[in-house]
């Protein structure tokens, strides 16, 4: 089967995506000349280093994206069994995703915070709203938290099947298959 396009990622290698943040050795080690995006999360699935490949499609993927495969990683993850506050970070992150200003992401801020790191929908709303930290790569870091967050719901039996269908998840994100 052929593998589409990253075509929310556009053309850039995998070393400068790890430019973005503090890639892991084992990340940087299968950097090569020339290295695609596509190439780097194949290597590392192959390697089953889910966490690292999250990781590292969290910072190549546009904040938009990133907030919209985290949502997706929640619903799965949480489903309907979301807390009020829960539910409003779920919610304020959602609607950042479908109208991205300025107003939704300060908006997603107050309910992110109240949630903060107990469940995937803190960070999630955080990242809508720009991060935990500030720069242009705080929404990925904030994404990547979610999406990891998200994996500790499932069985320790199946964490690593749970990391490798979040994966897919963001892929098909990022080929655009779940805009």
């Amino acid at each position: 089967m052929d593998k589409q396009p990253l075509a929310k990622i556009g053309p850039v290698t995998a070393a400068e995506i790890c430019l973005r943040y503090d890639a892991p050795t084992g990340v940087r080690r299968l950097l090569r000349s020339g290295l695609g995006v596509r190439e780097l999360i194949d290597q590392l699935s192959a390697g089953k280093q889910y966490v690292d490949a999250i990781e590292f499609l969290a910072y190549a993927l546009p904040p938009r994206e990133g907030v919209w495969w985290g949502g997706l990683c929640l619903q799965h993850s949480s489903g309907e069994a979301l807390s009020p506050a829960e539910r409003a970070a779920a919610i304020a992150a959602v609607r950042w995703v479908i109208q991205p200003t300025d107003e939704n992401a300060a908006a997603a801020k107050g309910p992110g915070g109240a949630v903060g790191m107990a469940s995937p929908a803190g960070p999630l709303a955080l990242a809508a709203g720009g991060g935990m930290r500030p720069g242009p790569y705080g929404a990925a870091q904030t994404v990547a938290m979610a999406v990891k967050l998200a994996t500790l719901k499932s069985p320790p039996a199946g964490m690593q099947e749970t990391q490798r269908q979040y994966l897919e998840l963001g892929i098909g994100v990022a080929e655009g298959k779940f805009a």
